[in-house]
């Protein structure tokens, strides 16, 4: 079941992607994994960054990985605390 919470921070990471990573809109859903996206390690440490400042949250190292998808992260993300 999704929170509200969870549908905020899925908001937010689809957002990132779409403005700071210019990912196409039409690909941003909850079933896409990191790795469908194109993202390799370097950029998944980079969006780490982006959404530990966006989300006010600290994320581990690995914490973000590219089999995931944007609603498994933004599971785990609203886990760690993630506020909006």
């Amino acid at each position: 079941m999704t929170t509200t919470q969870q549908t905020a921070v899925e908001r937010c990471i689809s957002g990132v992607l779409v403005t700071e990573f210019k990912v196409d809109p039409d690909t941003v859903t909850a079933d896409a994994t990191f790795s469908s996206l194109k993202f390799d390690s370097l950029v998944l440490i980079e969006l780490t960054l982006v959404l530990e400042k966006e989300l006010e949250i600290a994320i581990p190292d690995g914490g973000l990985t590219d089999d995931m998808t944007i609603g498994q992260a933004a599971a785990f993300l609203t886990d760690l605390g993630a506020a909006l």
